[in-house]
């Protein structure tokens, strides 16, 4: 009786997109944290973020934007920064996949690039206008040269390097909202 009231299907999908989150995390921050480009790390959880709810719609982004949030900020030591930040973009992907854009990979890449650099600049935006003039000034000796351009160029760095690991990314999202999990 309990069972007619749950939906298996998405029950399943549920589960496989948990699956695929935890490979993604494992991956993220075991593998390729390891492989830096000008000592940048890349980030490829929201592209996955992104990924569901292109496909999917914006409840399931949202969805899964939130945890994917809650644990990237666990990751990083971040506040709440993610868990905020990938909900509203899970969201918003679900939202214009459903309206607007094309669920083909050039949509998908370009939202990917717009939320990576969006993170990017979430993650700079203490160095760039938070920060004194004592800690600008130290930034400045310690980074070398101008302390804005340097952090503008390590987020783009980050953003464009993320971009390269979003490729692999779409296809197992594609797949698995492309396969009916059945009842």
């Amino acid at each position: 009786m309990l069972l007619d009231l749950i939906d298996l299907s998405k029950l399943r999908r549920a589960i496989v997109y948990a699956l695929m989150l935890t490979v993604l995390f494992i991956l993220q921050n075991l593998i390729i944290s390891r492989i830096t480009v000008w000592g940048v790390h890349a980030l490829i959880v929201p592209a996955a973020v992104v990924a569901v709810g292109l496909f999917e719609d914006g409840l399931w982004g949202g969805i899964v934007g939130l945890v994917a949030g809650y644990f990237s900020d666990m990751a990083t030591g971040s506040v709440v920064m993610f868990t905020v930040l990938l909900p509203a973009v899970g969201f918003l992907a679900g939202v214009l996949g459903k309206y607007m854009l094309h669920k083909g990979f050039m949509s998908y890449m370009t939202l990917a690039l717009l939320v990576l650099a969006l993170a990017a600049f979430c993650q700079m935006f203490k160095y760039l206008f938070l920060l004194d003039g004592d800690a600008k000034a130290f930034h400045a000796l310690y980074l070398g040269g101008s302390s804005a351009w340097r952090v503008l160029r390590t987020g783009l760095i980050q953003t464009l390097w993320s971009l390269v690991w979003a490729v692999p990314v779409y296809f197992p999202c594609k797949i698995i909202a492309s396969k009916p999990l059945g009842r």
